[in-house]
C-alpha cells in the first residue's frame, strides 16, 4: 500500500524591500537596553575609581576599565540607530488623501445619529 501525503503550498518568498524591518525594530530596542546596561557599568567603574562608589564586579582583566564600557556603550547605541533607520526607510509612504471634507449639516448630523443608536 502506497500512500502519497499532499502538502499545501507555502508562503511565496518575496524580495520587497525592507521586509525585515520589524526585527529591525525590535532588535533596536533591545540593543538601546543593552547600550544603557553597558554605560551604567561604565558609570560605576568611573564611580569605582574616584571612590564615590562600591567593589566594581570585575576587579581586574580587559573588562575592569571604564574606556571598554562607554565605548562598548557608544558602539552598540550607533548600531541601534542604525537599524532604527534601516527600519524606517524599509516602510512604504502612506498615501496622502484629500483634505476636502464637507462640514455636515444639521440634517446628515441627525441621521447619523439615529443610525448609530
Amino acid at each position: 500500500m502506497v500512500i502519497k501525503i499532499r502538502f499545501d503550498r507555502g508562503p511565496v518568498v518575496s524580495r520587497r524591500k525592507g521586509k525585515n524591518s520589524r526585527i529591525a525594530r525590535l532588535a533596536a530596542s533591545l540593543l538601546t537596553l543593552v547600550s544603557i546596561s553597558c554605560a551604567s557599568l561604565g558609570m560605576w567603574r568611573i564611580g569605582t575609581d574616584l571612590g564615590w562608589a562600591g567593589d566594581f564586579v570585575f576587579p581586574s582583566g580587559f573588562l575592569s576599565h571604564w574606556q571598554v564600557w562607554i565605548g562598548v556603550a557608544t558602539l552598540v547605541q550607533y548600531m541601534s540607530w542604525r537599524l532604527t533607520r534601516y527600519a524606517r526607510k524599509a516602510r512604504l509612504p502612506e498615501p496622502i488623501e484629500p483634505a476636502t471634507v464637507e462640514p455636515a449639516t444639521e440634517s446628515q448630523a441627525t441621521v447619523r445619529a439615529i443610525v448609530n443608536v
